[in-house]
């Protein structure tokens, strides 16, 4: 929950002002969705924020696309390997994940770089980043720190 809060914030992944949350709220749901009404809502909300941020990010929205275009076709050519050779699907199931984890590494590296490139660059932006970074830390700290106060008996990570 703590990085999901982290990334949404930092990455932008899903920006959107107080007003177009209130919008949200009201988001029509899937009249197709057959899960609780919470559920309908949180994709619905979640659709329309991806959808405000495709129509002001059009680029981002493209490479998103593309992205879910490979993945997709990856794992169709997976699935046709693994009707073609039965017996080794279970290996090649393992060659998938450890070739997908070295990505998801390697952009996290990229990233990494990126944000330091960027520090580099932006001194003054990026201290005023790392504060309001490490405020919302000590706040998701807090929030956690209530969370647990409230549920005692929930197992958690440490």
């Amino acid at each position: 929950m703590k990085n999901t809060i982290l990334l949404l914030t930092f990455f932008g992944f899903v920006s959107i002002s107080p007003a177009q949350s209130a919008d949200l709220s009201n988001t029509p749901i899937d009249p197709d969705c057959i899960d609780s009404i919470e559920v309908c809502q949180e994709r619905a909300a979640k659709r329309e924020a991806l959808r405000q941020r495709c129509a002001a990010y059009p680029v981002w929205c493209e490479k998103r696309r593309e992205n879910l275009k490979k993945e997709r076709e990856e794992k169709e050519a997976l699935r046709k390997q693994c009707q073609a050779n039965p017996d080794q699907c279970e290996d090649l199931k393992r060659q998938f994940r450890k070739k997908k984890a070295q990505e998801k590494r390697e952009a996290k590296q990229k990233l990494k770089e990126a944000q330091a490139q960027w520090c580099a660059d932006n001194p003054s932006e990026c201290k005023r980043w790392k504060a309001d970074k490490k405020a919302l830390s000590k706040q998701c700290k807090k929030m956690r720190r209530q969370l647990e106060e409230k549920y005692p008996r929930m197992p958690t990570v440490n």
